[in-house]
């Protein structure tokens, strides 16, 4: 995992170590250590930092320079669920008047 990344993010999301920790559920040292390079998150600890962040798991890898999670019809909010649904039905307008007016 990008170190570099993790530290960013964090406090992007104004995110302690001692928060991002309550949230995926690790120790504080755990979290610590990440940032200081001296161990590697397991592939489950990524997964749960990159919902915590809400990026994408290549993006703390290293492995793609765009943070943008993968879409899933399960993290998305009210706003994005009216708008897709208003897509789906072909009513363009309303899917409009949802973004414009928000």
């Amino acid at each position: 995992m990008r170190k570099e990344r993790l530290q960013e993010l964090m406090e992007v999301s104004h995110q302690s170590t001692t928060s991002l920790s309550e949230i995926i559920g690790v120790s504080d040292r755990q979290v610590r250590r990440w940032l200081n390079g001296e161990s590697d998150p397991s592939s489950k600890n990524v997964a749960d930092l990159s919902m915590a962040l809400n990026v994408s798991s290549d993006y703390l890898l290293g492995l793609s320079d765009d943070p943008t999670p993968a879409m899933r019809v399960d993290n998305l909010n009210k706003r994005e669920w009216a708008i897709l649904s208003a897509l789906r039905r072909g009513d363009e307008k309303a899917a409009m008047r949802i973004i414009v007016n928000g």
